[in-house]
């Protein structure tokens, strides 16, 4: 007959035990300590995980059941940001019943942060998917965080200028260069760099079955190569290695953190803009292919946007191209002839 979910003393080695999960646990020796033996055992019972489909289920357990699906059904990098953000805010009120969680306990835990309102906004839309993902699954009748405002993303309002990317040239060794100048040449995404492999790689093209936005287009993502970058294709197949195109100096693919780090540690040992990172080179492609005379229809296609919003909203930094806009009022004036200023010379009474 199974033993009462209960603390009992065990004679023959002196502790007050209690199985939870199967498993015996010490809780206080001695026989005298009864009452502490109880409530270390209420302590356990507090920590125990719960099936997530109960009432009496916590906020952790609806993440770790997030969390072990989101490990089976999306991308490594979109787990790890869930896991990330997830595991801290279980850290933080993962006691709380989840059906009494509120937005305040998030409040509460991203003020004790001090983060920017891009990654408190990462961090309350990967917690907030999470019960709706628990939603969908029957787990609960709806979500306690419906309803929660999040802050708007610092959307990066500049593009990397040619002498930053002569700087960063500067000091980078050959296969963190290759990176660079790809970024810079083809505007593609810095993910879709860093995980570029050889089968997606045609003599004109690269595509990429999966990509940010192929969920909701269905279709690959074409990025076509310039003749610079379809020569450089030709000389790293010869040289290649593995399944991964750019590859650091230890043959391995670049991640997210190597690129991070390594830009981070030229900008310490220049006078680069602390704002300096891989994805503005993306923005410069953009740019320059709207000042170039490149069609906003086109721009967004090339660069794999599904709308021509973010074409006008990020990626013509025309405010930052003085000679453009100099050159703009030049065209606009009337002719030289028609554009005599009047005389400043104040008459003399």
């Amino acid at each position: 007959m199974p033993r009462v979910n209960g603390i009992w003393y065990r004679k023959d080695t002196g502790w007050w035990m209690v199985t939870l999960a199967g498993k015996k646990i010490r809780l206080v020796e001695g026989r005298q300590n009864r009452t502490q033996a109880e409530r270390k055992f209420h302590e356990l019972k507090a920590v125990t995980p719960q099936a997530p489909d109960q009432t009496s289920a916590r906020a952790a357990d609806i993440i770790e059941a997030f969390l072990n699906w989101s490990e089976n059904h999306l991308s490594p990098e979109t787990h790890r940001n869930l896991r990330w953000y997830g595991e801290m805010f279980a850290e933080h009120s993962g006691y709380v019943l989840a059906s009494a969680l509120k937005p305040f306990h998030l409040t509460q835990w991203i003020e004790e942060k001090n983060w920017g309102p891009t990654t408190e906004r990462n961090a309350r839309r990967s917690i907030f998917r999470a019960f709706n993902w628990a939603c969908e699954q029957g787990m609960l009748a709806s979500n306690p965080l419906k309803g929660m405002k999040c802050p708007r993303a610092n959307i990066r309002q500049r593009a990397m200028t040619d002498t930053e990317f002569r700087e960063l040239l500067k000091h980078s060794d050959k296969d963190f260069k290759l990176l660079l100048f790809s970024l810079r040449e083809t505007g593609a995404r810095p993910k879709e760099v860093r995980t570029l492999k050889w089968n997606f790689v045609q003599p004109d093209r690269w595509v990429l079955p999966i990509h940010k936005t192929s969920q909701k287009t269905g279709r690959p993502r074409v990025i076509y190569l310039t003749c610079a970058m379809q020569k450089l294709m030709n000389v790293l197949r010869r040289q290649a290695q593995s399944e991964f195109v750019f590859l650091n100096s230890r043959n391995q693919p670049w991640t997210v953190n190597a690129i991070r780090l390594r830009i981070m540690r030229i900008k310490q040992k220049t006078n680069l803009a602390k704002d300096v990172c891989a994805y503005l080179l993306r923005h410069a492609w953009g740019t320059n292919a709207i000042l170039n005379g490149v069609d906003p229809v086109t721009v967004a296609t090339c660069m794999g946007h599904t709308s021509l919003e973010m074409i006008s909203k990020v990626y013509v930094h025309l405010a930052d191209k003085h000679e453009h806009l100099q050159q703009a009022m030049e065209k606009a004036s009337p002719r030289a002839s028609a554009r005599r200023p009047p005389s400043a010379k104040r008459s003399v009474a």
